[in-house]
């Protein structure tokens, strides 16, 4: 009889677990559409994001569980100059900089940050506040569209989008690196591989309607410094988080 009921809870295990990855699987196929409630005037634009094969990042909690992670990433626009105008969306986590603990970490909850996550976006937004309820969310587990407003002021912008993965480590970028070499990244749970920005120039007076942002660089590796890095030739993996992204403005 105990063995019985044993074989039955073991096989209800096995069928839940099942359904579960079924039922994750499909999530993952799906494409999320993100609206931004805004009240501003202007087009629409929509920035369609195509996950690439390394979306999701085998993160080790611990000896015994590892979690699959997404990346965080954020959108923004500059006037043609450079200068900061607006962001269009920033992953929750980003904003609120609402971390996962390191273990050699006392800070408390809040108080943790991580630089290295997103510096380039964080550098050219300085001051600037945004409002966490209107233009974040939770990362997306898959490709995902983005919808928010862009002001027709300015006639041409240029749009960014930087992402990064936590604990992307590879061969120039280690998780065991002393502090202030070229190549730290946070640490063992820092970001490994630097964030990826890319980037378009985009017109809301021409006639083209749909443009694609290109990988132009990296950002600091250790979030010390705002600056855009071009040489890619230590990023292996990382250029493969994100498959495309397409801006189109109605």
């Amino acid at each position: 009889m105990k063995k019985r009921i044993m074989f039955l809870v073991v096989t209800f295990v096995i069928i839940v677990f099942a359904v579960y990855k079924i039922i994750d699987t499909i999530k993952l196929s799906r494409t999320s559409n993100i609206s931004i409630v805004s009240e501003k005037q202007g087009k629409k634009l929509s920035v369609s994001v195509v996950k690439g094969e390394e979306y999701l990042h085998k993160f080790q909690v611990n000896s015994l569980i590892n979690i699959k992670t997404p990346p965080q990433f954020a959108i923004w626009i500059e006037d043609l100059n450079g200068n900061y105008v607006d962001t269009i969306y920033a992953t929750s986590k980003i904003v609120n900089q609402n971390w996962s603990k390191d273990p050699n970490n006392s800070a408390q909850g809040g108080k943790i940050e991580r630089k290295e996550a997103l510096p380039y976006w964080m550098y050219k937004r300085g001051n600037n506040k945004i409002n966490p309820d209107i233009v974040s969310s939770a990362t997306p587990k898959g490709s995902s569209i983005i919808s928010n407003k862009i002001n027709e002021k300015q006639g041409g912008y240029i749009i960014f989008m930087e992402v990064n993965m936590s604990t992307d480590f590879n061969e120039y970028y280690p998780k065991n690196v002393e502090k202030g070499k070229d190549n730290y990244s946070g640490g063992p749970w820092g970001s490994g591989q630097p964030a990826l920005i890319y980037s378009s120039n985009i017109n809301l007076n021409s006639t083209n309607k749909i443009y694609d942002l290109k990988l132009i660089g990296h950002s600091s590796p250790d979030g010390s410094d705002g600056n855009l890095y071009k040489d890619l030739s230590k990023v292996t993996t990382a250029k493969s988080i994100i498959n495309k992204i397409t801006v189109e403005i109605k």
